[in-house]
């Protein structure tokens, strides 16, 4: 008895060209889960790289809003002894200090004898924005300072004094006079950056 075409398949099995079409198909789906998979990870690298950007930014706010809450209108003295006033900013050169202040609240886990006030300069040197910590509040050495933003570019500075005006230039009447508010905007990899800090609200 002569055997039918799909009972010749059977016992033949798949022709070249159902397996050049299976073989197509599978290579398709291949590519879209490689493909999918790389979007995934790519997706997840990119929401890290955010996350991560967000936090270095949250901290750095909640740093100067806790150093400039607390800072108190004391003067310091110098290497020098000269009295320096309270509240400082410099600009023209990467040695000056953008802010220079002294706070309260410095914590003392150690126990150690010293007092709870701490000198802060913040300065911008090579794109990035750095605290600097004096160990003693009169003279005395700068610990390494700590890096809080990278990859700055425009930086600028407004003071809010004490009759309510703001100006670009912090200039003191008195050496224990503080700004009421500052102003910070800078540029950050493109972005625009717009922040506004209370000065001494921990202590008024």
């Amino acid at each position: 008895m002569e055997k039918t075409p799909a009972e010749s398949r059977n016992r033949n099995g798949f022709t070249l060209v159902e397996m050049m079409v299976a073989l197509f198909i599978f290579a398709m789906l291949s590519v879209a889960g490689v493909v999918m998979l790389r979007s995934a990870v790519d997706s997840d690298e990119a929401t890290a790289e955010k996350l991560g950007e967000m936090a270095e930014m949250q901290r750095f706010v909640s740093l100067m809003e806790a150093d400039l809450s607390q800072t108190l209108p004391r003067t310091y003295r110098d290497d020098r002894g000269d009295r320096m006033p309270a509240f400082a900013s410099e600009t023209g050169g990467t040695e000056k200090a953008l802010l220079k202040f002294t706070r309260g609240g410095q914590s003392n886990i150690n126990g150690q004898a010293r007092s709870n006030l701490e000198r802060v300069e913040y300065r911008l040197q090579d794109g990035n924005l750095e605290r600097w910590r004096y160990r003693m509040t009169d003279g005395g050495s700068i610990d390494q300072p700590a890096v809080l933003i990278a990859n700055i570019g425009s930086f600028e500075l407004r003071f809010r004094d004490k009759r309510g005006q703001w100006s670009s230039r912090w200039e003191t009447e008195r050496l224990t006079d503080l700004p009421r508010a500052i102003e910070i905007q800078f540029e950050q990899d493109g972005r625009r950056y717009r922040h506004l800090f209370l000065v001494g609200t921990g202590y008024l």
